[in-house]
């Protein structure tokens, strides 16, 4: 049993190799750091810690889905933008804080590279990005299309970006289809435990 699996989660999907969760409380993990992380319903969780793969907390989806809309943005889209709006932009965009690995060795990291990498993703890691702006994108389209409840600037990114024409441009998270065995997610129901519990 992974470390997730002691808290209420549902799960969302995978990128890659790496389950991708939402606590459906908050998870008060060691105070020091580590594998058993700390997260609250406002996360996105990528691995389930101890006993699964060390956990990747996604801790502002507003930065990532800003990220994903501005890499939308053409040269003439952005040189229209103010340059106030352009300043929020790019400082929700390029927040500090976003990414969380808790308890991640070097091979793991060079692990995630590698990962990203592959080329069986729709829209692999390309020369010269960055992991963690790749990572941006790929949550950030999921968070933007999927989950946009989730967002805290859901309302001011929607109307900052409302003449740029925004695509499923990554493609990279997957989803379990219906009718498959669930694989991840609990819920404490009527104190009995539900195992299986998904978001789609």
């Amino acid at each position: 049993m992974s470390y997730i699996d002691s808290y209420d989660h549902e799960y969302i999907g995978a990128l890659g190799y790496l389950p991708i969760y939402r606590p459906l409380e908050v998870i008060e993990g060691d105070k020091w750091g580590g594998y058993n992380f700390s997260a609250t319903p406002d996360n996105l969780i990528l691995g389930g810690g101890s006993g699964e793969h060390p956990g990747l907390i996604v801790h502002r989806l507003d930065s990532v889905v800003a990220r994903f809309l501005y890499d939308q943005m053409t040269d003439a889209e952005e040189a229209g933008v103010s340059e106030a709006d352009l300043d929020i932009i790019t400082d929700l965009s390029y927040s500090e804080g976003v990414f969380e690995f808790c308890g991640w060795t070097i091979r793991q990291y060079a692990n995630l590279a590698q990962m990203a990498a592959w080329e069986g993703f729709s829209t692999p890691l390309s020369d010269g990005e960055g992991v963690e702006g790749w990572l941006s994108r790929s949550i950030g389209e999921l968070v933007y299309f999927s989950l946009p409840e989730m967002n805290p600037e859901q309302n001011r990114l929607a109307e900052l970006f409302n003449d740029v024409s925004i695509n499923a441009t990554m493609r990279n998270v997957v989803c379990t289809p219906p009718g498959y065995p669930p694989c991840g997610g609990r819920r404490v129901v009527e104190g009995e435990i539900l195992w299986g519990v998904h978001r789609f």
